[in-house]
């Protein structure tokens, strides 16, 4: 018979292992929900704390959808590879996650046939995950990347450091001067935008390959436009040249607002900008190209989710967006402030526009305050927005012009990840 002593210590050490199994679930929960959100900035910070609780595979998995998010995109595929091949069950659920991470960091490394393939597996054995819009959502993007399978891998040549006088709009947005085939425009400079994008009569004048497959875009409003795909073999912005870049064509008169006589020509985006290294906008108007990139010893305060810049301030993240004039707070931030704003604000119509038109929804206009690098900046009359845009809306809100406008100089970093305001 087992001594009273032997029972106590059995039981002691059975509920410690219960407790450990607990908290090392709960932990992973709340990291993996996190990342879900694509609060990478909390997630990175409570990994740090809790890593040892977790299992090997779990580890693994978070390594690898942290290093995605912060654009260490060879690490990620090492903490990939690494989970696979361990003799450690992994559910279908995380071989799913694994999957989705390893399309994005395809994409971003323009290796546009990994990521068809991906997506056809993803598609194939993990549909039970996929809600009816994710199915929509993947056969949609399994057509863009089955388009430029065989399409060369963006490159980017930098003679040196680079400067261009930027040029504002009738909307107020930056434009550079970009030029193809003796042909020139000028086209909004947008860390919102995924992708670069033009329109039809553009591409043709700017002699890019129209490639037709007919894919449903998403639109700020909300709404969608068809588009086609186009390989621009060689852009020239200033003494930059891009090569194979990768461009959405819009039908002409998607970025043509009547309304207001305004048109747009072409968007530069994320995939061109992150292969500069570091971006530096002046309040006097110039983007800078610096041959050696600046210092920072903080912790990353950008990521992307997918291909949109995202920065952490006042402890929130919030998408980080060049092409927008004004900022905006979502509907993250009036849920958890509910109360208040509607105690002290009006509520209020919110128009603004994108490709396709525009758009009104219900909101409110009020006052916030940013704490950036240890400078208060009061913004009046924000937009608020009482819902979501789209469904898979994650952040706190928007931020465009008017907070950059702030500074003297705003600095984006994809090699460390940081946006820095001087």
């Amino acid at each position: 018979m087992k001594s009273i002593e032997k029972i106590v210590i059995q039981v002691i050490f059975f509920l410690t292992l219960i407790s450990a199994n607990a908290q090392e679930t709960n932990s992973f929960q709340e990291i993996f929900d996190l990342v879900e959100n694509t609060n990478y900035f909390k997630a990175k910070e409570l990994f740090e704390l809790n890593k040892l609780r977790l299992t090997n595979v779990q580890q693994l998995y978070v390594e690898a959808a942290l290093n995605n998010a912060f654009n260490q995109l060879e690490e990620s595929e090492k903490a990939i590879d690494e989970a696979l091949n361990r003799k450690e069950r992994i559910t279908d659920s995380l071989f799913y996650k694994l999957a989705e991470i390893r399309c994005d960091n395809a994409i971003k490394l323009y290796q546009y046939k990994e990521a068809k393939e991906t997506i056809l597996a993803i598609l194939r054995d993990y549909k039970q995950f996929l809600t009816a819009e994710d199915v929509l959502d993947y056969e949609n993007s399994l057509k863009i990347w089955s388009a430029l399978e065989n399409v060369k891998p963006q490159t980017v040549e930098i003679a040196g450091r680079t400067e261009i006088q930027l040029v504002k709009d009738k909307a107020g947005l930056n434009n550079l001067k970009v030029s193809g085939k003796k042909k020139s425009f000028h086209f909004i400079f947008d860390t919102g935008a995924n992708l670069s994008l033009t329109t039809m009569d553009i591409a043709k004048q700017l002699k890019m390959k129209v490639i037709p497959v007919e894919i449903d875009v998403m639109t700020i409003t909300g709404t969608s436009v068809v588009a086609n795909l186009a390989v621009c073999e060689q852009l020239t912005i200033g003494n930059l040249s891009i090569y194979n870049a990768i461009f959405l064509v819009l039908p002409d008169n998607s970025l043509t607002f009547e309304e207001v006589d305004y048109q747009i020509y072409g968007i530069i985006g994320f995939p061109i900008m992150e292969a500069l290294n570091e971006i530096q906008l002046t309040k006097d108007g110039r983007m800078i190209i610096p041959a050696i990139e600046t210092t920072w010893n903080e912790s990353s305060n950008m990521a992307m989710n997918g291909l949109t810049p995202l920065i952490s301030i006042n402890n929130k993240h919030f998408s980080f967006d060049t092409g927008a004039v004004k900022t905006m707070l979502y509907s993250a931030y009036y849920l958890e402030n509910k109360e208040e704003i509607e105690q002290n604000y009006s509520s209020a119509k919110i128009s603004f526009g994108g490709a396709n038109g525009m758009a009104e929804f219900d909101g409110f206009l009020i006052d916030y305050t940013f704490d950036i690098g240890g400078k208060e900046v009061h913004l009046h009359n924000v937009d608020l927005l009482k819902v979501k845009i789209k469904e898979n809306e994650s952040c706190y809100g928007n931020i465009g012009q008017d907070l950059i406008q702030e500074f003297d100089t705003m600095i984006m970093n994809f090699n460390r990840m940081f946006i820095k305001f001087e």
